[in-house]
């Protein structure tokens, strides 16, 4: 695959921890309506499938309507051990757009 970014390394984009097919698969059985990660790609990154292009996007966001956060800030709620607080995502007016730039807010 070459779809990774360009750096000064060449290795921004080739590896990153994630969700893989399985745990997509459960999620979506367990009716969530998003997931987040503070990965830029939320998925792991070489795929379980070396011919599928971002399959956990597919089966979470095409195949189930589940919502893919990409980097999501955490480090402040972990350091504070917020373990349960509400979750506000508000939505950016951007008519047409198929990809947004949010700034959620975790109310405790």
């Amino acid at each position: 695959m070459t779809w990774f970014c360009s750096t000064r390394d060449g290795l921004y984009g080739r590896t990153e921890p994630g969700v893989g097919l399985e745990a997509a698969a459960w999620l979506a059985d367990k009716g969530v309506v998003a997931v987040g990660a503070d990965t830029w790609g939320l998925e792991a990154v070489p795929h379980e499938d070396p011919d599928a292009f971002f399959p956990v996007h597919v089966k979470l966001l095409a195949e189930n309507g589940v919502y893919i956060l990409e980097n999501i800030v955490t480090r402040d709620l972990a350091a504070d051990g917020a373990h349960e607080f509400l979750f506000v995502l508000g939505q950016a007016k951007l008519k047409g757009a198929v990809q947004m730039i949010i700034n959620p807010v975790a109310v405790r």
